[in-house]
């Protein structure tokens, strides 16, 4: 069983590569001023791109712009680049490979920057090793926000902030530290939204709304034990596996972090647990049956990534650390029975899954335990096996 799972998951794993890669309703903008509606492969663009592919609606075919061809693209979840030919300076921000230059030293580029806010005073980005931000008024080729670490005389970590000084220049908001503006996206996005609501903080956007989803699940799993004892003849013990249904509900908090990329979650969920086992000898008593009836509370606790696509369509990846409770359980030996004691045993999960809407679709792969009895140890049970969960609100 192990071995299928690692088998599908070798498969599976490329997938969240692949969903960004779906081509997605665009628009383009031309070298010319001309703009129509296009579909876009979404490949990530962890790092500014400086081409991109499109496809023809009609015909399917697929063909690369770049930075001579188009002067701006966007997709319909709000994602857009825009090309502007401006001096760019790169710093270093790996601690081994800063200098002691506290200056800039930029040099004109023709680059996509990424849009993060649009106004009086827009705010851009672009990433290549560090991530830089430029701002300038509408309708102006804007200017990057210098910034920069370097060490000093003293081989003393220092940084220059310039950047605070031009915001200063720029944002004329009563109130406004610009000494404890940081030289990040939420920091500066905040800042300059604030700025083109006239000075008073929008809410929707600068208070991502936090999202608790509640989920009803079905599960269907295979599970098979192992265990051992003292005596040789029930050594090595191995129960196939066996069909377990489990039901329960799931409540994930959905962090306001990275396009609510990231979540955490507790799934209770109640299962009974029946398996068995038989070793035959050629001699009395002939055979050892061990068997094994458990109920369980399971309650998994952990995180999941989502990897967005084509609107509210996610492949996701999740890990649990997940404690089972025993409720009444036995093992049996022959026709001697042993309580399997209450409490918990800590185990763990992984998944991947499937979003659309309000369904998901995920496959699981676990490993638990129980208890040990007097003369039973080590019992283990490891088990595959796909989760259906439906969001009720």
């Amino acid at each position: 069983m192990k071995k299928i799972f690692i088998f599908l998951v070798t498969m599976l794993l490329p997938l969240p590569l692949v969903a960004q890669m779906f081509f997605e309703n665009a628009y383009v903008i031309d070298s010319w001023g001309n703009r129509r509606h296009v579909q876009i492969k979404n490949e990530g663009w962890i790092e500014n791109p400086t081409t991109i592919i499109i496809k023809d609606e009609s015909t399917g075919k697929e063909s690369a712009l770049g930075l001579t061809e188009i002067d701006e693209f966007g997709l319909e979840n709000g994602i857009s680049f825009r090309k502007f030919t401006l001096p760019v300076a790169h710093y270093e921000d790996d601690l081994n490979k800063i200098d002691s230059n506290p200056d800039f030293s930029p040099q004109t580029q023709t680059v996509f920057l990424k849009q993060l806010t649009s106004g009086a005073v827009s705010l851009y980005s672009y990433h290549r090793g560090t991530t830089k931000f430029f701002i300038g008024k509408n309708g102006e080729t804007p200017t990057q926000l210098w910034y920069k670490r370097y060490y000093n005389s003293n081989n003393d970590l220092q940084k220059n902030r310039t950047y605070q000084t031009q915001l200063s220049q720029l944002i004329n908001c009563p109130n406004t530290s610009f000494n404890n503006i940081d030289y990040k996206t939420d920091s500066l996005t905040k800042l300059v939204m604030t700025f083109n609501n006239g000075c008073v903080e929008p809410e929707q956007s600068m208070k991502t709304k936090t999202k608790i989803r509640v989920h009803i699940l079905a599960e269907g799993h295979m599970i098979s034990t192992t265990a051992n004892a003292n005596e040789y003849y029930l050594d090595n013990i191995e129960m196939d596996p066996k069909q377990v249904a489990k039901i329960g509900i799931e409540l994930e908090y959905v962090l306001p972090i990275l396009s609510n990329s990231f979540s955490v979650f507790t799934a209770p969920k109640y299962y009974r647990y029946k398996n068995d086992f038989v070793r035959e000898y050629s001699v009395d008593p002939h055979t050892q049956t061990v068997a094994i009836d458990a109920s369980i509370l399971e309650i998994p606790v952990g995180f999941r990534y989502y990897n967005y696509f084509n609107g509210g369509n996610a492949l996701f990846l999740s890990f649990a650390y997940v404690l089972n409770n025993t409720l009444k359980s036995t093992m049996q030996v022959n026709a001697l029975e042993y309580d399997l004691a209450a409490g918990g045993v800590g185990s763990f999960h992984v998944g991947l899954g499937y979003r659309y809407r309000k369904f998901m679709a995920e496959m699981q792969y676990e490993r638990s335990g129980f208890q040990s009895t007097k003369r039973i140890r080590n019992i283990r049970s490891t088990g595959f096996g796909v989760s259906l969960k439906y969001n009720m609100f």
